[in-house]
């Protein structure tokens, strides 16, 4: 009989906060970088991806961030921005009432 070891799929939290500049990659986010430099100057909760070494998703009121750590050239990129979807907007049926 084979045993399997269940594994966390969620990554642990990890604090970040550096002075290093924020470049956004794309020009779609440079609306978004005052609010994240802010926060990785204050410090920030993040979570790595496990899957690509220096980059983090962190949470900022109501926007979810995808950024990139970079120690090769000593700056954070964001590389992705979205407004996080919110389950009570959502309008998902499980929160409907039902008929």
């Amino acid at each position: 009989m084979k045993i399997m070891n269940a594994t966390s799929s969620i990554p642990p939290s990890t604090w970040l906060k550096t002075d290093r500049p924020v470049i956004p990659v794309n020009p779609a986010t440079w609306g978004y970088l005052p609010e994240v430099e802010t926060a990785l100057h204050r410090g920030v909760s993040a979570k790595a991806d496990i899957h690509h070494p220096g980059f983090y998703e962190i949470e900022l009121g109501d926007h979810w961030y995808y950024i990139h750590v970079s120690n090769r050239l000593r700056a954070v990129y964001i590389v992705a921005a979205q407004r996080r979807l919110i389950p009570a907007q959502s309008g998902f049926l499980a929160h409907q009432a039902a008929c």
